[in-house]
């Protein structure tokens, strides 16, 4: 037996399975990946980590909480012109999609203390797929 579909019906339904394709391998290609990370004069801390480092995936969503421990400090990547600022006592959360691979530097652009602007640093890794 034949199953005859209105002639209107077919092209929708072949249009949102489309949709769905093209849905799904963007939720696929796109993971959200989340930090906690801590300054203090002369150090970033990246989670338990050893080094103040975040990698990530091209096309990931980044989340980041940032803290600072004693005086106030930044959170700064010219390249995704993120800059955010943290006091003691008053973390701060923000998101940003890591549309580029390559390295980053994450500094603090505070002129509190200029040994902060010479030694708070860390790197953003953004890995191509």
């Amino acid at each position: 037996m034949l199953n005859r579909q209105s002639g209107s019906a077919r092209p929708l339904r072949i249009a949102a399975a489309a949709l769905l394709l093209v849905a799904g391998a963007t939720l696929l290609a796109q993971s959200k990946r989340e930090f906690t990370v801590s300054a203090s004069r002369y150090a970033y801390r990246v989670d338990d980590a050893p080094r103040p480092v975040i990698r990530v995936r091209k096309d990931d969503v980044v989340g980041v909480t940032f803290s600072a421990e004693d005086i106030p400090h930044s959170f700064t990547i010219d390249e995704y012109r993120i800059s955010r600022r943290a006091e003691p006592g008053k973390p701060v959360s923000f998101e940003f999609h890591a549309n580029r691979a390559g390295e980053f530097r994450i500094y603090c652009n505070l002129a509190i203390d200029d040994r902060c602007l010479r030694e708070l640093a860390g790197v953003l890794i953004v890995e191509d797929r």
